[in-house]
């Protein structure tokens, strides 16, 4: 019986470590890709297909780091995208207010705080030769610790962004202008929290999911100014557990 406890004490050993997971960015700025999307819009599916073959691509998480941000203003012609949620919207707007975007629209793409068009989807953004500075995250179960060691002197506060996202999703869309449509999602945003610092460090959970039908997770982490969602620095990983 004994040998039987110290066997499974062992194990949650074991699952323990495996669960605790140590990012670093390193000093050249890495690109957090945005993609706002709909299920409701007809012209997104190219973007999240384009999106998604960053799964196979040799950078993932070192030199780029996507994330799908789903909106909901397209819910009202008939079909209401399960991912949305309206904080996104407004993530969207804010770039718009501080003329980084055009105008509100989807598919719609922003690398590092700026807007881009992948020219048909045949090509890549560029990468960053620029140096920002070492984000360092610490993950145990579901706390985060986190610190950023900037190159530059930046404002006061800033912020820490922390995306939960759902990999390998699959909706079936029986309304609206998709009606018919299986569309396959990879790094949609499912939960998603930010907290502020004074000293560029950070202690806070990973983020509630508003959206919990997921098998297989990643994570998206950032730093930005205070009054702009502006990446400055991100990092991201697969999560081997997250419920």
């Amino acid at each position: 019986m004994l040998r039987a406890i110290v066997i499974l004490y062992a194990l949650l050993l074991n699952s323990l470590i495996a669960e605790t997971l140590h990012l670093e960015s390193g000093v050249k700025k890495n690109s957090l890709i945005e993609l706002y999307t709909s299920e409701g819009c007809s012209s997104c599916p190219p973007a999240e297909e384009y999106l998604n073959s960053f799964k196979n691509n040799k950078g993932l998480w070192e030199t780029w780091v996507p994330v799908a941000f789903h909106v909901d203003y397209w819910d009202y012609i008939g079909w209401k995208d399960r991912y949305a949620s309206k904080s996104f919207s407004q993530r969207q707007r804010q770039y718009a207010r501080l003329k980084r975007a055009t105008t509100v629209y989807t598919p719609a793409f922003m690398v590092n705080g700026t807007s881009w068009r992948p020219d048909i989807f045949s090509r890549s953004p560029s990468e960053e030769t620029s140096n920002a500075g070492n984000l360092i995250v610490n993950i145990e179960g579901k706390s985060l610790a986190a610190n950023f060691n900037p190159v530059n002197k930046l404002g006061n506060k800033l912020k820490l962004n922390v995306a939960v996202l759902g990999m390998g999703l699959s909706t079936y869309i029986k309304r609206g202008e998709n009606t018919g449509r299986t569309a396959e999602h990879e790094f949609v945003v499912v939960g998603y929290s930010l907290k502020e610092s004074e000293n560029n460090q950070w202690e806070m959970s990973l983020p509630e999911l508003h959206y919990s039908d997921v098998k297989n997770f990643a994570l998206a982490v950032w730093v930005s100014q205070d009054n702009d969602p502006t990446p400055i620095q991100s990092l991201g990983t697969l999560l081997p557990l997250y419920n």
